[in-house]
């Protein structure tokens, strides 16, 4: 699993801006504190951290195309925000190219909307990609502090503060984070 690391490692830093790069390695960096305080394999976080943004510096119009070739369902809302598939991209293009396990494979998938059926990689990621060091916002301090404390409930309050921001800017709501929500409002 090191070789995968370091050759998406190599990929990364060809197709990122620098920002972007240093968002991935606070992501990877903040993962596998998770995974160690939770005990999960620290490579499968680490992968799926260092994959969640592979394709998010490609071009928007080149994502419905891609998309295409993979044989993505493409939502209305990713045809008119072809942006909401460089997670959905970077899942299919590890798997086909290092056949990567399906629980790092749907973390990628679903990091920006949340998963109804995530297992804890998932819900690392997701919870990540929101509390790395370079993350500022708003009560980001008590998310931080939750997530070494209860996974759970980070993953719940993170998703609900994702879907409150949403609601508050007018930004629609990806399908994906309302079964998440139900779901994890019923469980």
């Amino acid at each position: 699993m090191e070789e995968k690391i370091e050759e998406i490692k190599k990929i990364l830093k060809k197709m990122l801006s620098e920002n972007r790069l240093k968002h991935i390695m606070g992501v990877a960096y903040t993962a596998k504190m998770l995974a160690n305080k939770y005990n999960i394999e620290e490579k499968r976080v680490e992968i799926a951290a260092l994959g969640h943004d592979l394709f998010r510096d490609v071009k928007p119009y080149k994502f419905l195309k891609i998309a295409m070739v993979y044989g993505i369902d493409i939502s209305y809302v990713e045809k008119k925000h072809p942006i909401l598939l460089h997670g959905k991209i970077s899942a299919e293009y590890l798997k086909r190219e290092y056949n990567i396990p399906e629980d790092v494979y749907e973390a990628i998938y679903y990091h920006t909307s949340g998963y109804k059926f995530f297992g804890i990689v998932g819900k690392i990621i997701f919870i990540s990609d929101s509390i790395e060091p370079t993350r500022k916002y708003e009560n980001v301090e008590y998310y931080r502090e939750l997530a070494f404390y209860n996974l759970e409930k980070a993953y719940k309050e993170i998703l609900k503060n994702k879907v409150i921001y949403a609601l508050k800017k007018n930004h629609f709501l990806l399908p994906d984070t309302v079964e998440a929500w139900n779901y994890n409002i019923i469980n």
